[in-house]
């Protein structure tokens, strides 16, 4: 203490108040402030309870995550008809990748991979650049084209689930998109991967059971812990065996109030003490 001189104290001081001006334009940021926590848009919250009722568990990012801005999945809500944002990415070339914007969830998923890899010949495209995209397209999968969908699995990024990165479903090309996606858990869109069979044993192969199972545990553990809090609170105080009175607690509050918010002495008032 002996080396603490003035200058050390004015660093500290100008320090905090870098900290608090931060702080102060955090709070102020609508961008930053924005989370999930609150009230659902409308339309947003009718997408939630439609995927609900396919029993899909549809979750959303805070609107500056670039995944939700490119979400560009619909409800028609007169029809009750959902229309998916598909991402596929190709690993056996290149990791390229396509997106959907919108499909229909009642389409097979066999029909959308055929879309895919046949670009050309799934729509009659008249539009000279697109149909240039498309033959693109169908240049960079022609290892897949070639292997044919008898050689070929879709795999679904698992989400919220532990090591959710390196863990996917097995998908039924046999099955409508919807049926895929029953009982999984998905955020913002689905993300299909897919892989040649020669190749399906570099992925680790979830069940559904699994993330059901991991969902459960992580409610139980929030479950068990707000308990515990409440409980916290309406415990009673044994002055017994506790030595502070009304007043310490009293004074525990108003310091409690006082953390939310920097407040830093005059720097003048600090010199002097």
């Amino acid at each position: 203490m002996a080396s603490f001189t003035d200058l050390d104290l004015l660093s500290d001081y100008r320090f905090l108040e870098q900290v608090n001006r931060s702080i102060d334009t955090k709070k102020r940021n609508p961008e930053i402030k924005y989370t999930r926590q609150a009230t659902l848009p409308v339309h947003l919250h009718k997408l939630r309870c439609t995927a609900h009722h396919r029993k899909v568990s549809l979750l959303f990012m805070p609107q500056i995550f670039s995944r939700h801005k490119e979400n560009t999945t619909y409800l028609n809500w007169k029809t009750n008809e959902l229309f998916w944002r598909l991402e596929w990415i190709f690993p056996q070339a290149e990791n390229f990748k396509c997106v959907m914007e919108r499909t229909l969830d009642s389409v097979r998923l066999s029909t959308l991979v055929e879309q895919i890899l046949n670009p050309v010949s799934s729509t009659g495209e008249t539009d000279i650049e697109k149909l240039n995209s498309k033959l693109l397209l169908a240049d960079k999968l022609q290892f897949y084209r070639a292997a044919g969908l008898i050689n070929i699995k879709v795999f679904l990024k698992a989400e919220k689930i532990k090591k959710a990165d390196s863990k996917f479903y097995d998908l039924d090309l046999t099955l409508t998109l919807r049926e895929n996606l029953e009982n999984k858990t998905i955020v913002e869109f689905p993300t299909l991967h897919v892989v040649m069979k020669d190749h399906s044993n570099m992925y680790e192969i979830i069940d559904t059971d699994e993330e059901t199972s991991d969902m459960s545990t992580s409610y139980e553990m929030r479950k068990k812990y707000n308990n515990s809090e409440t409980n916290k609170k309406d415990e009673p105080v044994n002055y017994f065996f506790n030595d502070f009175s009304d007043d310490d607690e009293k004074t525990d509050t108003k310091l409690k109030r006082k953390k939310q918010s920097l407040n830093i002495p005059n720097y003048e008032d600090l010199i002097k003490m």
